[in-house]
């Protein structure tokens, strides 16, 4: 990219960590100036890579930005900065030999609304740029946005749905772009497909045994509503379903879970209307490709505004655990207001392992997650501290699984030391509740909350013996309502104080 120069410096950052066990951290990345993540991968030796954007949203001027993130804490930023030349990263794919192949938005006027060529850019693993490209989107629109999703497809090309902006009679129109580059980085296919009145990327994903691939978005269907769209191996879409999730809004993150050839899990904002105004929900669902509802875990509490995090909502790890995060919300981006983000554990049977807040410091929000090799998780997002300046600061959470899994069985325990319905209480480490008068076989859920009504445990079981034992260290302290349902609609309950 010659006529493009930029000074891409690179440099390693030691910092505080805040542990939370040996391998668990917490990391601000803050600089004066506004960041923002919106795209990551795991590379082949376990580290995170987080891409995106730093630079000023006052004068809309940014310059491309990635992290390395060591699995010991530890991280690498890269950035690419040119004072005249507007420049973003949108989205990250780890090749076969370990480059890292990212794309993004790039514009000589150093302006948002002149940034009218594609970018790809490969780097080594040691963050070395191998090569650079850059492509004209077509000459009717105005500018590329930064909004992608990607994956390299099974002929080991990059498959990749982004937005290109119009003019449309008095407003701006965002059309699907959809492009497929082999792995140097050459443009095989390149399709345009008209939206309205606005369109989003979701999620990209591989259709199992198919070379087919499915976009999940909103703007395909002509009435606007999200849609699972069908796309064969040179990005034409042959097919398209309306999403028919009721109360939903948008799908947050893509289906790597299939559970068979058409059924897949992924996450959703739930919107109720209540008393004429509107209340935020999210949940995780089991759909298919025909946009059908199946099933759903409701995660978080009805009377709040929470929402899946804004663009990788949902991370798999190698054994099917599926971590899911999200953020509390006032509707209001620009404030002090504190906040605490939330990671949820749930596996493929939809149910819910454990539940952690994070921050409650300052006001967050979370921008995506990720799994790791050891079995945890990355939530990453921005942190709002100098509001008055419309700056933020980039946040980044390492869990482990013992963070928060409340680990449960069902075991005989000896008649004569049933104590009560739920024993200790107060209680430590480990929770008995009693199934004295359930019969054998029979099928029942146990849910567990906080009196505030936020949900840690929701998972289903077959009557075996005459208790269940929780490990509940990881639970805060305080006071806990349990609840017991069978599948004939019986219910049983009560309280607990965790110490």
């Amino acid at each position: 990219m010659n006529k493009f120069i930029f000074l891409a410096s690179v440099f390693a950052i030691l910092f505080s960590i805040t542990s939370y066990t040996q391998n668990s951290f917490e990391i601000s990345f803050s600089t004066p100036d506004d960041e923002l993540i919106s795209a990551s991968a795991t590379d082949h030796n376990g580290n995170t890579i987080l891409v995106g954007s730093k630079g000023n949203l006052v004068d809309q001027f940014y310059n491309a930005l990635l992290i390395k993130v060591l699995s010991d804490g530890n991280y690498i930023v890269k950035q690419f900065d040119s004072p005249d030349i507007y420049s973003v990263f949108g989205s990250i794919n780890i090749l076969e030999n370990g480059n890292y192949f990212i794309t993004g938005s790039i514009g000589e006027n150093a302006n948002m609304d002149d940034c009218n060529e594609f970018w790809v850019v490969i780097l080594d693993d040691s963050l070395n740029v191998l090569t650079t490209s850059t492509f004209n989107i077509p000459p009717e629109y105005l500018y590329l946005s930064s909004e992608r999703v990607s994956i390299i497809d099974n002929e080991g090309n990059i498959s990749m749905v982004g937005l290109v902006a119009r003019q449309d009679e008095q407003r701006i129109i965002s059309d699907f772009y959809a492009l497929k580059l082999n792995q140097l980085g050459d443009s095989l296919v390149t399709r345009v497909y008209n939206s309205w009145p606005s369109s989003r990327t979701n999620s990209l994903s591989k259709l199992p045994n198919t070379d087919s691939l499915m976009l999940i978005g909103k703007g395909a269907l002509l009435n606007g509503f999200e849609s699972v769209n069908i796309m064969d191996r040179d990005m034409n879409i042959i097919r398209i379903s309306e999403l028919a999730i009721e109360n939903s809004e948008r799908t947050c993150y893509s289906p790597d879970l299939w559970l068979n050839d058409s059924e897949f899990i992924a996450s959703i904002n739930r919107i109720y209307d209540k008393n004429r105004s509107r209340e935020y929900q999210f949940a995780v669902y089991k759909i298919n490709t025909s946009g059908e509802y199946i099933d759903e875990l409701i995660l978080d509490r009805r009377d709040t505004l929470e929402y899946v995090s804004r663009d990788k909502g949902m991370a798999f790890s190698a054994d099917s655990i599926i971590f899911v995060s999200g953020f509390q919300s006032y509707n209001q981006l620009w404030t002090d207001i504190p906040s605490k983000p939330i990671v949820y554990m749930v596996d493929k049977h939809l149910n819910l392992l454990g539940r952690k807040e994070l921050g409650g410091d300052a006001y967050y929000d979370t921008w995506g997650t990720i799994a790791t090799s050891d079995g945890g998780c990355i939530i990453y997002g921005t942190r709002y501290i100098n509001t008055g300046a419309y700056e933020r600061d980039i946040h980044i959470w390492k869990l482990l699984r013992e963070d928060f899994e409340i680990i449960t069985s069902v075991e005989d325990y000896p008649i004569n030391k049933l104590l009560a319905k739920a024993w200790p209480n107060p209680a430590d480490n480990l929770l008995h509740i009693s199934l004295e008068g359930f019969e054998a076989g029979q099928d029942f859920r146990l849910r567990i909350y906080d009196i505030a009504g936020q949900k840690y445990l929701d998972k289903a079981y077959i009557v075996s013996g005459n208790t269940v034992q929780c490990q509940i260290d990881v639970l805060p302290s305080g006071t806990y309502v349990y609840e017991i349902q069978t599948a004939d609609g019986q219910v049983r309950g009560g309280k607990f104080i965790k110490k």
